[in-house]
This record gives structure tokens, C-alpha cells and sequence, in this order.
């Protein structure tokens, strides 16, 4: 219990942060339970003067009295559980919010590399599945089982206060409850780890399935998918059995022998002996049991909530390590020169992670403004590495890399890469109209000012023959349009964002002759004041070039 109650804690310090501003709220909560929890201690007293003054005893005077105390405690605690019902959810929904806020802000900061070491499956769940246990934590593993803890022991000390012997018996149920509980919690938690990572790899094959299912369709590996898929809903069914098991040993089997065996049948007899020997009344027998109910209702409650924390530790650790991830440094905001977006390698060497081999080796490169550069090089020999390095996206193990003069380690990287337009072998088009697609580029952008850059990456004449025009939805990435049309829509989406750099990457490679015609001739409108970088292995892209360089990796 010890270990559950230091990791309650840790993850606690990890999520004051995002309280700031409600915090005021965990004071209600805390005010209001104790006092609810004070009242329940209060109501069995009442109950005991009931049976032994009134019922026993013929004192009918003093029935205004319970019956008041009771409505008195009703009302109250009534009361009492709204407020604390309001402040709960405004801290836990407040504190949940911020924390998916910053876990999505800091997804779009991570170091390059985790993106490409991390599956889809994985970031998905990071971003759903685990931001949901925080809702969890907050409600049932702070103050309410502060509460629970606190009821179980002012409820053990009633009972010890009314008839210890009968106290005594009653205790035997607390450690084992909490052995078979964290037996339990134990297994559910391997089960849960295990489970999350199958979800993980089957969110990153369902992703990669449904967007390959021309692929599917074309390999003819449907049924081996459907294999696939049924062997994944099978491991489900496993882990849902099992785990159902668990749970209703855990939640369901336990208390019920619990309640049968100490309660009903232990208090009951040993008390009847107590009251035929004249050690206790009608009344405290009566009352002990309803503290007895309250203290197993507590021990209920701390046993199942820290055998709940340990199972879902697998989703609450990663969401702890999401939290405390460092975001790619975005260099101290130093301003670019309103002119000049000269980009130098100064004895540049880069090696990736894990290999040994460098990529680049004192690397030097200058582009000067409104220079066509085209990059060639086999595969792998570094095209889109010098790419990586140029935006910032990676960093260089020795040498230095600048832009406008400065360098990239001091430039604030979303002021750079404002100046920078990407065309890609594949774009990423959004399944939205056309028109929202080109406002990503400028946002309140004018149908005037949206059509022009289309004139100028000629693919106008397309938009306007459409029945729906710029409000025509393209699909998912963009699969309603051909290669060369979507290269030609992003290319209008760079026009409209006035970027001072074009970076074409292997951008026609996977283009029949025409439609790379069609896309050369709209590079050919960028005006002459504009930088364009052309990576390619095709001689032909260095026709729109001033000069080429040669990577040989």
C-alpha cells in the first residue's frame, strides 16, 4: 500500500500544474466531504437513541429529536453533495483539458525522430486513450480516496469505542481483503499492459490498412488482412475474458464473502452472544453494524481504487512520460532580416541516431536568394537529409547551419518555416473542399486572391470545370485527384502563402511526362525573387535550374 501511495503522489506533483486557478475547488471538495463524512459518523448515534430510548425504552419525547436529526442530516448532506459534486467536475474536467491541451501542443514539438520511431497506433493512443485515465485519477484517486481512508479509520476507532472484542473479529477482513485486492490489481495490470500495446498495433495496421486499400484491392491480400484483422479481435476476446475474471473476482466475489461471512454471519452471532451476556445492547450492536457497513464500504473503496491505480498504471506512466517529454528546442526567437533568406552549411556532419555511418561529412553549401538549386544524388545518399537540416527539423553532430545570416539553433523555427514551402512526392491534402485546403496556406484569403494561385500553378482551368468548383470535397489525402493535381493545388497553396522559399522533394518523381510537364510549368511562375530547391533523380529538373549540386553521401 505503501508503494500505491507514493505513486498516487507522484502522479499528483506531476499534475498540480494544471490546477492553477482551480485549486480553490480541491479546497470544497476536501471542506464538504469531511463535514458529509463527520455527518455520517453522526446518524448512526441518532439510530441508537432511537431503539434504545424510544423503542426500548417508551421515552416518545424524544422522537422530535431523531426525526429532526435525521432531516437535519439529510438536508444537509444533500446540500453538501451538490456543491462537492460542482467543484469536482470543474477541477477534473478544468485539470483534464489542460492536460490534453498540452499533450497535443507538445505532440507537434517533438524532436523529428520520435515521429519516425513511434507508430501511428501509439500516438493515437497517447493522445485518446491515455488523456482519458486522467479524468479517472483526478475524480476517485485524490480526495475521494483521501475520504475513504479517513472513514475507515474514524469508523475502526467507533467500533473499537463500542465493543472491541467485537472490533477485533471485525479486522480480520482488512488485510485480506487488501492481499486478495492487490493480487488481483496485479494480474489486471499485466493484462492491461499487454492489452494496450495489441491496441497499439492494431490502431497502426487498421490506419495503414484502410488508407493502403488500393493496395488490398490490387495485391489481392484481402483475405490475409481479414485474417489479420480476426486474429487481432481474437486477442481482444481473450483479454476481455480474462479480464471480465478479474474484475468480477475483484469487485463482485469478494466483497459478496466479505459482506456473507464477517458480516452477516460473524457480527451477528458473536454480538447475539454479547447481548445474551449482557456485555451490549440492542441499540450498539445495531449501530456497530452500521459502522461496520461504513468501514467496509471504505475498505471497499481504498482496496478497489488502489487496485484500479495499479491496473491502469501502464496508461497513466505513459501519460506521465508524454507530460514530461522535452519539446525540440525552438531556438530563442532571435528575429530574421526582413530580406535575405541565404541559406550556408559550414562544415556540416550528421549521423543518425543508433548508426555509425555519417551521412553528411563536412558538408558545404551556400543558396543564395532567388537562386534554382537542384540537389541530386543517388538514394540514400542524403538529398532529403540536407532538406531536414535546412528547416531545422534535424541537427547537425558538428558544423553549423544558417538561415538569413542567422543561425538555426537561435532563429524561432515557426518564423522560419514561415518563409518555407514544402511540395512533397506525397502531400498531405486535408478531406475537406479545395477551398479549405488553400485557406491552410492563408487563412481569409479572398476567392480572387485563391483563384490567381491557382492561375499560376495551372490548375485553375480543373477547378472551375468541377460542378462544385473550390467547394469540391477531395477525399482523404486527396484521393478524388490525380498526382500532378495535387501537387499543382499545393503549389497554389504555397502561391497564396507568399513563402520566399520553394522546396520541391522528389516532387515529380512519381508523375507520368505530362503532368510533370504541367508541374514544371507552374515552378516556371514562381517569381525570380523566390529561392526554389529541387530535390530529383531526373535529369530534366535541372533544365529549371541555375546550377545543381552533387550529394554523394
Amino acid at each position: 500500500m505503501a508503494g500505491k501511495m507514493a505513486y498516487r503522489l507522484k502522479v499528483v506533483r506531476s499534475l498540480m500544474p494544471y490546477t492553477k486557478g482551480v485549486k480553490r475547488f480541491f479546497i470544497l471538495i476536501f471542506i464538504s466531504s469531511m463535514i458529509s463524512m463527520a455527518l455520517g459518523f453522526a446518524g448512526p448515534l441518532f439510530y441508537r437513541l432511537f431503539i434504545d430510548r424510544v423503542i426500548l425504552g417508551g421515552c416518545f419525547g424524544q422522537m422530535p429529536l431523531v426525526a429532526g436529526g435525521y432531516l437535519g442530516i439529510f438536508f444537509l448532506d444533500a446540500l453538501l453533495a451538490y456543491a462537492r459534486k460542482y467543484a469536482s467536475y470543474a477541477l477534473v474536467n478544468t485539470t483534464a483539458y489542460r492536460v490534453k491541451e498540452k499533450i497535443w501542443q507538445g505532440f507537434f514539438a517533438r524532436p523529428f525522430e520520435s515521429y519516425e520511431s513511434e507508430g501511428i497506433g501509439d500516438m493515437k493512443m497517447r493522445l485518446e486513450d491515455d488523456t482519458a485515465q486522467i479524468e479517472r485519477f483526478a475524480g476517485y484517486q485524490t480526495i475521494d480516496y483521501l475520504i475513504s481512508v479517513a472513514t475507515l479509520l474514524g469508523s475502526a476507532l467507533l467500533l473499537f469505542a463500542i465493543e472491541w472484542r467485537l472490533a477485533l473479529f471485525s479486522a480480520i477482513a482488512i488485510p485480506l481483503t487488501f492481499w486478495a485486492g492487490g493480487a488481483l490489481s496485479e494480474k489486471e495490470r499485466r493484462l492491461n499492459d499487454a492489452n494496450r500495446e495489441t491496441r497499439q498495433v492494431f490502431s497502426s495496421w487498421l490506419h495503414a490498412s484502410v488508407q493502403g486499400w488500393r493496395e488490398v484491392r490490387t495485391l489481392g491480400i484481402g483475405l490475409s488482412q481479414e485474417r489479420k484483422c480476426l486474429w487481432f479481435l481474437h486477442r481482444f476476446a481473450l483479454f476481455n475474458a480474462k479480464w471480465i475474471n478479474y474484475w468480477t473476482a475483484r469487485v463482485l466475489a469478494l466483497p459478496q464473502i466479505k459482506e456473507e461471512l464477517f458480516q452477516q454471519f460473524g457480527l451477528y452471532f458473536l454480538g447475539g452472544l454479547l447481548i445474551i451476556q449482557g456485555r451490549m445492547g440492542i441499540g450498539s450492536l445495531l449501530v456497530f453494524v452500521m459502522y461496520h457497513g461504513m468501514l467496509s464500504d471504505a475498505l471497499e473503496t481504498v482496496s478497489g481504487t488502489d487496485a484500479e491505480l495499479w491496473a491502469n498504471k501502464p496508461f497513466t506512466d505513459r501519460l506521465l512520460e508524454e507530460l514530461g517529454r522535452k519539446a525540440q528546442p525552438q531556438g530563442e526567437g532571435r528575429a530574421l532580416p526582413d530580406e535575405g533568406n541565404e541559406t550556408v552549411f559550414e562544415q556540416v556532419s550528421f549521423a543518425y541516431p543508433g548508426m555509425e555511418r555519417e551521412v553528411l561529412h563536412d558538408f558545404d553549401l551556400t543558396i543564395k536568394k532567388g537562386e534554382r538549386v537542384a540537389i541530386m544524388g543517388r538514394s540514400g545518399s542524403g538529398k532529403t537529409t540536407v532538406l531536414k537540416l535546412m528547416t531545422g527539423l534535424l541537427r547537425p553532430t558538428r558544423g553549423r547551419v544558417s538561415f538569413g545570416g542567422v543561425d538555426l539553433e537561435e532563429i524561432s523555427l515557426p518564423a522560419m518555416h514561415a518563409r518555407i514551402g514544402f511540395v512533397m512526392q506525397e502531400n498531405m491534402l486535408f478531406n475537406t473542399t479545395i477551398r479549405e485546403n488553400l485557406l491552410y496556406g492563408k487563412d481569409g484569403a479572398s476567392e480572387e486572391e485563391m483563384m490567381d494561385a491557382c492561375r499560376k500553378a495551372y490548375i485553375y482551368e480543373f477547378i472551375v470545370g468541377l460542378p462544385e468548383g473550390l467547394d469540391t470535397v477531395i477525399g482523404e489525402r486527396g484521393v478524388k485527384l490525380s498526382g500532378g493535381q495535387r501537387q499543382r493545388i499545393v503549389l497554389a497553396r504555397l502561391f497564396l502563402r507568399d513563402v520566399e522559399v520553394f522546396v520541391l522533394d522528389e516532387a515529380t518523381s512519381a508523375l507520368d511526362q505530362y503532368s510533370e510537364s504541367i508541374v514544371y510549368d507552374a515552378i516556371r511562375n514562381i517569381p525570380e525573387d523566390k529561392t526554389v530547391i529541387i530535390v530529383a533523380h531526373r535529369e530534366s529538373s535541372v533544365a529549371l535550374c541555375d546550377r545543381r549540386v552533387e550529394i554523394t553521401g
